[in-house]
């Protein structure tokens, strides 16, 4: 097989199957035996960011992501050695790198050719990115009801009492014989500050599972709530080293929505890229119109989301901090999904970034 780019187009004689490669929307990549490149159509290309002059003659190991690079070549060598197929003429699920460090899911379907002494391994890779998103989004909707549904009665029982004890504690707490009893104050006060600390647990519960969150809609500007919001997390960010950027587009952007809620997202997204890069690194937030929509990105300069976690940090309940109740970024979600967006991340080593789209509002 005779190692073409689009730059040099094959013979007359080959144009046509060119043409066909050209124009087929999954990635096609071809390797020699030496694991390098040696055909990609343009769709691969696109898919993975990178010139053809990149990617023919390299080695192609930069396309697969880094814990499963060795493996590849195993099978590669596997087969040259055995003649015996692992994964050739099957259709499986696995991940694909693009140039920037992006990991993403693909389904990769594989061929063997043979041309002459030498052995060739093609690749016809679809992105399936979207069609992941979409089944998370089902299962995500269909767990948030059956848990709506039981958070509803347990948070109305749990209330209950919990409100007497609240109760209870600050009557004792004023109590005139308790004033000079230092001890038994200071057991009031964890009282207290535990039924606060509960309420405010089943407060984030109701919100993350319940599908309606948002109630008193208006007209607002984008970049004055993000500005609000920069004031507030200020203090935050005075305890930390890290170096905040904000590239906010010049127009106000304005969206239909609930000005506290909204600012609670902007703020726990924040929160989460300030922790992610534990307390030092960049900071950026930014503002742009995109796709019919409003985009707000926050992006931080941190280790990035392990691939296998990464499908599941919206989840409620799901978290990797030692302190925390897995509620802020599945509350997130479910706030913006109340006001017509979407919450989307990409991740890779050098970082993450949220992007939250919102449906432009109209005077």
């Amino acid at each position: 097989m005779a190692e073409h780019s689009p730059h040099h187009p094959p013979p007359r004689s080959e144009a046509l199957l060119w043409d066909i490669l050209e124009s087929v929307t999954d990635a096609i990549v071809t390797i020699d035996e030496d694991h390098k490149v040696v055909l990609c159509n343009r769709a691969a290309e696109k898919m993975f960011g990178y010139l053809p002059e990149e990617m023919i003659g390299q080695d192609v190991s930069p396309l697969i992501p880094s814990s499963h690079r060795v493996l590849h070549k195993g099978y590669v060598e596997r087969y040259l050695a055995t003649g015996v197929p692992r994964v050739i003429g099957m259709l499986r699920e696995c991940h694909a790198q693009r140039k920037n460090g992006e990991s993403f899911p693909v389904e990769i379907s594989y061929s063997v050719s043979r041309s002459g002494e030498r052995t060739y391994f093609t690749a016809v890779i679809r992105d399936i990115s979207q069609r992941k998103q979409m089944e998370r989004d089902i299962h995500f909707m269909e767990r948030l009801v059956d848990i709506g549904k039981a958070v509803s009665q347990i948070t109305h029982e749990i209330r209950k009492p919990l409100m007497l004890i609240g109760g209870f504690a600050h009557q004792l707490r004023s109590c005139d014989g308790l004033q000079a009893d230092e001890k038994s104050r200071r057991k009031l006060d964890i009282i207290l500050k535990e039924v606060q600390r509960l309420e405010s647990l089943l407060n984030g519960i109701r919100l993350a599972t319940r599908p309606g969150t948002s109630g008193r809609k208006q007209l607002l500007s984008v970049r004055k709530l993000l500005e609000e919001t920069f004031e507030l997390f200020e203090s935050t960010l005075r305890e930390t080293r890290i170096r905040f950027t904000a590239e906010l587009d010049p127009d106000p952007l304005m969206v239909e929505g609930d000005s506290d809620q909204l600012k609670q997202v902007f703020l726990n997204m924040m929160q989460n890229a300030v922790e992610a890069m534990n307390g030092v690194g960049t900071l950026t937030v930014g503002t742009r119109i995109g796709d019919g929509t409003i985009q707000v990105l926050i992006r931080d300069s941190g280790p990035g989301i392990p691939v296998e976690i990464r499908e599941r940090i919206f989840d409620p309940f799901f978290t990797t901090k030692t302190e925390g109740t897995g509620l802020g970024l599945a509350i997130s979600r479910n706030i913006v999904q109340d006001h017509g967006g979407a919450i989307s991340v990409e991740s890779s080593s050098r970082g993450t970034t949220f992007l939250l789209q919102l449906p432009p509002g109209f005077p």
